[in-house]
């Protein structure tokens, strides 16, 4: 009964997606497609005020840009997983730096996916909805 109860609840409740990037238009898109698809979307130009955001709220799930001007997303996934309030919350790196040293820089900060821009809108909301949906949390194997 406890698991109906909470996928009922779950069904209720809108997914909170946090959106971190420098790029205001990208911002707006993100917005409006994952709005759209049924989900909660805070969106943030810099991280610095994001992390403001989380230390009150927690979000299902953190999109978050590499490069961007206050604090790159590879310190700010640091420092989210290093939050034990924070660290279990999935965490996609979207961005447009492709080269193996940073994806493994990424994953061995913990984030959940990497994602290179661009990137179409139902392929990023469908590996959100995969992240969510799964019992990990983190694309190198291991639960959370």
């Amino acid at each position: 009964m406890k698991n109906r109860v909470s996928k009922l609840y779950k069904d209720m409740v809108k997914p909170l997606v946090v959106i971190i990037d420098d790029e205001e238009d990208l911002l707006d898109l993100y917005e409006y497609n994952f709005a759209k698809r049924g989900f909660e979307v805070i969106t943030f130009l810099r991280a610095k005020s994001a992390l403001e955001f989380l230390q009150k709220n927690q979000p299902d799930i953190i999109l978050c840009d590499w490069m961007m001007p206050d604090m790159d997303g590879l310190d700010f996934c640091k420092r989210i997983k290093s939050n034990l309030k924070l660290a279990d919350i999935p965490f996609m790196m979207v961005t447009c730096k492709t080269e193996k040293s940073a994806i493994r820089q990424a994953l061995a900060a913990g984030v959940s996916d990497y994602v290179a821009k661009p990137i179409g809108m139902d392929e990023l909301v469908a590996k959100v909805n995969f992240i969510l949906n799964s019992d990990t949390t983190s694309l190198t194997g291991t639960d959370s």
